[in-house]
């Protein structure tokens, strides 16, 4: 029995083979336009349909892809299609083939006795249809094929009469004794033989499923090794290794990388995908689809990423043959450049009478990079050329673009920056006789710094540094503004406090006057107490002073006299107390802000010191700006604060806010190379100290004992910051003072060059005192002197020639 069956399965397997490979017809609708796959717009179906209810005849209109392979013809498919539709006798079957673009028609049977034949129909195609096929217009030319053809036949049937349509139905009157005994066989039948058929059907389909769904599945797996084949093809093409033989040294590694780029991609990547192939083709044998799909899906990933590595691959080797071009015309042009930025520099050299040592440096840099190319380019080496060949590229045009700038920067260096000091010296000196008091040791300070970057500017220009000149141009006039800025506001506040003077405060002028006089007469009594104390008011300058400045009031008067002896008197109380010696009287027994607020001047006081140290300038070549006033030999620790007060707080917290801004001006116009972290650290804690006794202050209660501690511990951060502020400052200014003073020995001597280069290593580092040393030391090895002492090794004599 088992095997009857089996080979009664095998039989209609069979059987059912040819038609079972073949492309079945478009499932039938209802719809007057079958168009499953979408070839024509929604609103042509709709247009169609409401179209042909118009005319009597039935149309039914089936857009295929292909008739092949079930007819050789649109007609004879239209027929199949017909007859597999069981369309009624009076409709008129279309089939659009929109590979071919032929219109199939077959007309039923009563149309064809109404004389709608194939030829007259193929008449009308040709004449209607054809012309709107040209223009992809199908829907139009159909629409004008069914318009004539039932205007052809009712011409037709107006000829004929109604004879024609009698015979139509003859044919269903006939008997149908067949049918009858047909339907009887099949009930006779017995349900297990229904069963069977019903089993056999399930099976039939499964298989026709599996067939059809594998079939699917290894059309997948084609696409997927043809896309694999073709990347192959296309990575075999470049070409890596003849280049290869051909190079050497940067040239040769990049091809190597190139090379086991490609060859991972042969030996990995492309091993990988061919497996998932053979994967994707058992797990379809198995009849697991899925599984199939999914490992297709992967190697599709994998073959897209070799497509991305190639194309990056194809981009790099296309790179480096590039690379060898641009050699061969970039070499030429730096030759060109070579010649143009030497001729510049000899005729600059020769005009100025300026060596531009670096300038030099970088032209024989550029020499050097042109021997290296050529040896490159002679082994093979087209990529360390390149990139050689593009640095050296780079250093001629930036010294091209210095050497055009050079004549503004002579006629800057040399002719208007001394014109500039000589005014900012005339102007000073005119404001003094003027009759305004101004802070000689802050001016002195100033105009020494100016005059030092005055001298660095030129120093840099000689040896050809352009951007250094650049950077010491702008500290220049940065210094000059900073100058003219504070000598404005000294003159303003000295013309406000005048005209504040005029208006009458007491009704007697000769009060304030007696105790001054008997002060000053103190003084005068006792000359040997204060020896050339450099505060000390001087009578015999008062009727000069009266005639200079703009006339006063006798209170004006009165309330400057009383200044100067105040601090006559306090001068006179720091010399007489015990442990400090008369000797040590100088300008720093005040501080900073009362000098700033009096005016005193160290000039006022020693007249007698301004012309020498003009003289000195002119017979000594500066470097280092010596320091105005003698260091003190012991520090003094920050005084304690009496804070009793919210008064007292307020005024501390202004005062410790204004050293911080000033602190903060000094750094500013000093042009530190950096800040180092331990002054950033005292300045950013003394910030955050003021902002939380702020914050104590804004509560509703407060301790004044907590508040007065914090004001004592932020007045002591605030003194830290400005004394290692100035120690920072000056430390810079020695060190890049002496580094520029010692590098005129640096191609004299190796072991100074080596010193030179860690002293500006520490300089960058921002150890500005270790990078003074080093540059001290180097000095030492090439003069030979005993170390002077500090501050004074700066002013030399200039040697001649």
């Amino acid at each position: 029995m088992k095997k009857k069956f089996m080979l009664l399965c095998m039989a209609s397997l069979l059987c059912f083979s040819t038609p079972a490979g073949a492309v079945p017809f478009p499932e039938k609708t209802d719809e007057v336009v079958q168009d499953k796959d979408g070839y024509l717009p929604a609103d042509d179906h709709e247009h169609f349909a409401q179209f042909v209810k118009e005319f009597p005849n039935a149309y039914k209109l089936v857009v295929v892809e292909s008739t092949q392979p079930e007819a050789q013809t649109a007609d004879e498919y239209a027929q199949k299609l017909y007859d597999n539709y069981n369309l009624s006798d009076d409709t008129l079957m279309i089939v659009l083939d929109i590979d071919t673009q032929q219109l199939g028609v077959y007309p039923g049977p009563a149309l064809q006795q109404k004389g709608a034949n194939l030829e007259m129909l193929h008449e009308k195609i040709t004449s209607y249809y054809e012309p709107f096929r040209n223009q992809k217009e199908y829907i139009k030319g159909i629409e004008l094929f069914i318009s004539e053809v039932n205007a052809e036949l009712s011409r037709m049937g107006k000829k004929n009469g109604p004879a024609g349509s009698t015979a139509a139905a003859d044919p269903a009157k006939a008997p149908q004794p067949a049918e009858t005994a047909e339907k009887s066989l099949w009930l006779s039948l017995p349900w297990w033989l229904y069963l069977m058929g019903l089993l056999f059907a399930a099976l039939l389909a499964a298989l026709l499923y599996s067939y059809f769904r594998r079939r699917h599945v290894f059309a997948q797996v084609d696409d997927v090794e043809d896309w694999k084949d073709e990347l192959v093809e296309k990575l075999q093409m470049i070409e890596v290794d003849k280049s290869l033989r051909r190079s050497s040294g940067t040239t040769e590694e990049r091809y190597v990388e190139l090379a086991n780029r490609k060859e991972n991609i042969m030996r990995m990547r492309v091993p990988d995908v061919e497996m998932i192939i053979l994967e994707a083709e058992e797990a379809c044998d198995r009849f697991r689809f899925q599984m199939a799909l999914g490992l297709l899906d992967e190697a599709r990933e994998l073959l897209t990423e070799i497509e991305q590595e190639m194309a990056e691959l194809k981009a790099d080797v296309a790179k480096v043959v590039q690379t060898k071009k641009e050699n061969k015309a970039v070499l030429p042009e730096i030759g060109k450049l070579v010649e143009t930025a030497e001729r510049k520099l000899s005729h600059a050299r020769l005009e100025y009478g300026l060596p531009f040592h670096e300038l030099k440096v970088k032209l024989d840099d550029v020499e050097a990079m042109r021997g290296t190319v050529k040896e490159a380019l002679a082994m093979g080496d087209d990529v360390k050329a390149h990139e050689t060949t593009l640095k050296a590229q780079a250093i001629l045009n930036g010294m091209l673009s210095d050497l055009e700038q050079i004549p503004g920067l002579v006629k800057t260096v040399q002719m208007e920056l001394p014109e500039e000091l000589k005014e900012m010296e005339e102007g000073i000196a005119a404001v003094i006789d003027g009759g305004y008091e101004l802070s000689q040791d802050q001016l002195d300070t100033a105009m020494l710094q100016a005059k030092q970057l005055l001298t660095a500017a030129r120093n840099a220009l000689e040896e050809g540094s352009l951007e250094l000149v650049r950077t010491h141009v702008k500290a220049f006039r940065v210094q000059m503004d900073a100058m003219f800025q504070s000598i404005e506001q000294s003159v303003m506040q000295q013309r406000e406090l005048a005209a504040q003077a005029k208006q009458p405060v007491q009704e007697k002028e000769g009060l304030p006057m007696q105790p001054v006089q008997a002060a000053m007469a103190d003084e005068e009594g006792e000359p040997d107490e204060l020896p050339e104390h450099p505060y000390e008011p001087e009578p015999a300058e008062e009727p000069e002073q009266e005639q200079r400045v703009e006339p006063f009031d006798v209170q004006e008067e009165s309330r400057l006299a009383m200044a100067e002896a105040a601090i006559a008197g306090e001068a006179a109380a720091a010399m007489d107390a015990p442990g400090k010696p008369k000797e040590g009287a100088d300008r720093s027994a005040l501080s900073v802000e009362e000098r700033e607020e009096l005016g005193i001047t160290a000039k006022a006081a020693h007249p007698e010191d301004a012309e020498p140290r003009e003289e000195e300038e002119v017979e000594y070549e500066l470097v280092i700006p010596k320091q105005p006033a003698a260091a003190v030999e012991h520090e003094q620790p920050p005084r304690q604060l009496v804070v009793e007060t919210e008064d007292d707080v307020l005024n501390e917290l202004e005062r410790i806010s204004g050293i911080l801004m000033r602190v903060r001006q000094q750094i500013k116009r000093s042009y530190l190379p950096g800040i180092p972290d331990q002054l950033k650290y005292l300045f950013d804690r003394s910030v955050q100290l003021l902002g939380q006794i702020k914050a104590a202050l804004e509560q509703y209660r407060y301790e004044m004992d907590e508040v007065a501690a914090l004001l004592q511990e932020a007045h002591e951060f605030v003194h830290e910051t400005e004394k290692m502020a100035e120690k920072v400052i000056e430390s810079c200014q020695k060190a890049e003072g002496a580094i520029q003073y010692t590098n005129r020995y640096r191609r004299q001597n190796r072991q100074v060059n080596e010193l030179l280069q860690k002293a500006e290593q520490a300089f960058r580092q921002l150890a500005f005192q270790e990078a003074y040393q080093m540059a001290e030391e180097a000095r030492l090895l090439v003069e030979g002197e005993r170390e002077e002492p500090d501050g004074r090794w700066m002013l030399r004599r200039k040697k001649k020639g």
